[in-house]
Parts: C-alpha cells; structure tokens; sequence
C-alpha cells in the first residue's frame, strides 16, 4: 500500500515500525516514534548541543517543537487517507529546563475531532513522570480526500 492510501494511524504506525521514513524535523530535532494508538501518541526526545540558546540551556523552541509535533501527530492517528492539516495555534508552558543529553517523552492525546478543526493536548516528561513542559494546540484540516 502507498502512503497516499493509509490513513493517519496507519502511516503513523509504519513510521515507528520502521517501514518508512519519518519527517526530515526529527534529524534536526531529535524524536523517535516510540507508541502510537488512535489518540495517543508518545515520542522519545534527546536535546542536545544543538538546541542550547545564549546562556547554554535548552532552546524553549524546543519544546516548542516538540509539542507542536506530538500534538500534530496525535490529531494524525485520526484522520483518513488523503486528509492534510495545519496547526492555527499552538499554546506552550514550560516550566522546568530540559537538561542536554538527557531522554525524554512526549505524549500527545487528542481533546477533540470536529469536521474542520481538531484540538489535541501534550506534555514533556522525565522517565519519573516530572512535566518539563505542556501545551495544547487547534489544527485545521486544510485538504480533503
């Protein structure tokens, strides 16, 4: 089956299965698809060296990143095949700083699918659960089958 014919939990579901590739931003920002249910999603997360800014923290885009991904790709878990979205709003808290090297995961539920706008909501956390960061975002089906 080409990728054109899945739909979003299927496509999801072979990018962290290994049988495709995933999105270019996850060699840039460092994501590996690690669980994938309609609705739910969690990613393994690692910054680096790369995301420092000025005083030689994590970068907040970050976790910017990171949120609008999960989120996204939890709203992707519950759309058919051929239909294309775009995150309108993407609403970010973070609260502790996100340490080099360290792992993370990032969890993204959806809220709400409604005909044009999907809601879904994410969290940042350490392998004790602690929340580094939290957000929600509003997508907007752009393209239909």
């Amino acid at each position: 089956m080409s990728t054109s014919q899945m739909n979003g939990l299927a496509y999801l579901t072979a990018i962290k299965n290994g049988e495709i590739a995933s999105s270019p931003m996850s060699e840039i920002i460092p994501m590996r698809l690690t669980v994938v249910r309609e609705n739910y999603v969690e990613y393994e997360v690692r910054p680096d060296h790369r995301h420092f800014n000025l005083q030689g923290g994590i970068h907040g885009g970050f976790c910017a990143t990171v949120l609008d991904s999960t989120t996204g790709a939890a709203v992707h878990t519950t759309v058919d095949a051929g239909v294309s979205f775009s995150t309108i709003d993407l609403n970010v808290k973070m609260l502790k700083a996100m340490q080099s090297g360290e792992t993370y995961t990032a969890i993204g539920e959806v809220i709400r699918v409604g005909r044009n706008v999907l809601t879904s909501e994410g969290r940042i956390v350490d392998q004790d659960g602690k929340v580094y960061a939290f957000g929600s975002a509003t997508l907007l089906v752009t393209k239909r089958a």
